[in-house]
């Protein structure tokens, strides 16, 4: 059981490797539950275009461009949801597996050998940073370990107070996830929102 919940930053969560298409996933439903319809993002070309109409000669031709490049990139996404336990969330880029994001009551993820959603939230940043070789960076509930390519959901705090590891009294706490990522996330729009924290 722990195999098929272990976290390989990279490379997926168990049986759930990236790079699997839509079809390979859904044979694994008996370990992992029923997915949903694959949802993409395709329609964002054309509602791009229709903008792009609309604006006419308001809008240049190196920001048509942008807007383009931008909806293309979006289309390539798809994203699933896999009812087990408990939901699982499946990211595709291309039609291939591209992200996992499991929850606290999707199953016992696991990470060198710990079961991470037995643990404080201390004890899962200190972990993960450890792993990382270097501090994450946090935003709101979100810390981010780009050496891992893994983001931790729900186990700290960024308010105005500081950065700090969020308790287990925390309703936050409840909603707890682990999201796994063939690559680091850093939308380059989204990176001043983190800071960098170690929990060290």
């Amino acid at each position: 059981m722990q195999a098929q919940w272990q976290i390989k930053p990279k490379r997926g969560l168990g049986k759930l490797v990236f790079g699997l298409s839509a079809e390979e996933v859904a044979a694994l439903a008996p370990v992992y539950g029923t997915p949903s319809l694959f949802m993409t993002h395709h329609h964002m070309v054309e509602a791009i275009e229709t903008t792009i109409a609309q604006l006419g000669p308001a809008l240049s031709a190196e920001d048509a461009a942008v807007l383009r490049r931008a909806a293309e990139q979006q289309a390539r996404l798809g994203t699933q949801v896999l009812h087990g336990t408990g939901p699982t969330l499946l990211e595709y880029d291309d039609g291939r597996l591209s992200g996992v994001t499991v929850e606290a009551k999707c199953g016992p993820a696991h990470f060198e050998g710990q079961a991470l959603f037995t643990m404080s939230a201390r004890d899962v940043l200190a972990l993960f940073e450890k792993a990382n070789g270097a501090p994450g960076r946090c935003r709101s509930t979100e810390t981010a370990f780009d050496n891992l390519a893994v983001s931790l959901h729900g186990f700290s705090r960024r308010d105005a107070h500081g950065v700090r590891a969020m308790p287990g009294s925390d309703t936050d706490f409840a909603q707890r996830s682990v999201t796994v990522r063939a690559a680091p996330y850093q939308p380059a729009d989204e990176m001043d929102q983190f800071v960098v924290h170690s929990f060290l």
